[in-house]
């Protein structure tokens, strides 16, 4: 792995030195929307320091709980200690952790900056995004994001395809991740300035990432997490996640008098979809389907789910005042819910 020199003596990898240089410019982009959507640049700032912290504890202790049996034991079978956990180089983070560690940051923050979570995550909703996209895209770095071998000549080269380990040229997932998410940070930049509740253009947000990451995540062969010998952590904890944004969506439609009838139809659809991307993990890994048909029908299922929640969020964002333009013509503070 490529090593990079520091100023003040040591070195470290050139993979971490591209994440932590993504990570200051997310932080100052936070800190400047920030005042646009009511949290303010301090509290900000402090919510996109603690997320960094909170996100690699929890995403680290994702994947050690998953790997519990090949981190902390030695070869014999006896337990070595938790000194592994720690070592980033034995393993990884898992995506899933760091989501929950900023949503936790959120709430910690705010609560005592009495800014409120969602006008945070508000304002980091697209430059976390944008960083997002760049880890994908810098992850072949080290070593990792790879999915099939690839026998056309013709796509032997990035984006196309990255090598893995062992030299041969392999589907580049993570470039297609980043791609994705590049794409959602875009359009909720474009977008953002039209919600007018806050939350919403976090929930959007955070949905089509679950929404979109579903995919690619199947296509993954490097270091996957399995629970249940075919499900994937990911996807499941990006289910779980989505799941989460329709109910915040649908408790605020509760307040408005949404009918239970239309709450537990848009849970009960949601859940199926779920159930229809396990399965499809199921059929792709236990049966001799083609993999065009169950890739065909998760795709099917995962804009289903998509429209599901992101429709509901647009009509709760609807039900609120609208918000006076602001003065520099960019995203307007949000309000209070």
């Amino acid at each position: 792995m490529k090593m990079v020199s520091l100023p003040w003596g040591g070195e470290i990898s050139f993979y971490v030195f591209c994440l932590v240089f993504g990570s200051l410019i997310a932080l100052v982009w936070t800190a400047y929307r920030g005042h646009k959507y009511g949290a303010g640049g301090v509290s900000a700032t402090a919510f996109s320091l603690l997320s960094g912290v909170l996100g690699l504890l929890l995403g680290r202790a994702v994947y050690c709980a998953v790997r519990f049996d090949r981190l902390f034991y030695d070869p014999m079978g006896d337990f070595a200690g938790f000194a592994p956990f720690l070592d980033y180089t034995q393993g990884g983070v898992n995506v899933i952790g760091v989501i929950l560690g900023v949503l936790l940051s959120a709430l910690l923050v705010g609560a005592v900056s009495r800014k409120g979570g969602l006008a945070l995550l508000d304002s980091g909703a697209v430059p976390g995004m944008a960083l997002f996209a760049w880890a994908r895209f810098v992850e072949p770095l080290c070593g990792t994001g790879y999915g099939d071998l690839i026998t056309n000549e013709a796509f032997c080269r990035f984006p196309f395809a990255i090598e893995n380990g062992w030299g041969d040229y392999t589907l580049s997932v993570c470039f297609i991740e980043a791609v994705l998410a590049a794409l959602i940070a875009l359009a909720m930049l474009a977008a953002g300035r039209f919600c007018r509740k806050k939350g919403t253009l976090a929930g959007v947000t955070l949905a089509l990432l679950c929404v979109t990451q579903i995919m690619p995540t199947s296509l993954r062969q490097d270091d996957v997490l399995f629970l249940f010998i075919f499900a994937r952590v990911s996807q499941i904890g990006y289910g779980v996640i989505l799941l989460g944004v329709l109910i915040a969506g649908l408790i605020r439609g509760g307040r408005r008098g949404l009918s239970g009838k239309t709450i537990f139809c848009e849970i009960a659809l949601l859940l199926l979809g779920i159930g229809i991307i396990i399965g499809a993990e199921f059929a792709l890994d236990k049966t001799n389907w083609p993999d065009a048909a169950i890739y065909a029908g998760m795709i099917a299922a995962l804009l289903g789910m998509g429209i599901l929640v992101v429709r509901r969020l647009a009509k709760e964002d609807r039900f609120y005042p609208a918000l006076p333009p602001a003065e520099d013509g960019d995203a307007p503070k949000a309000q209070e819910a």
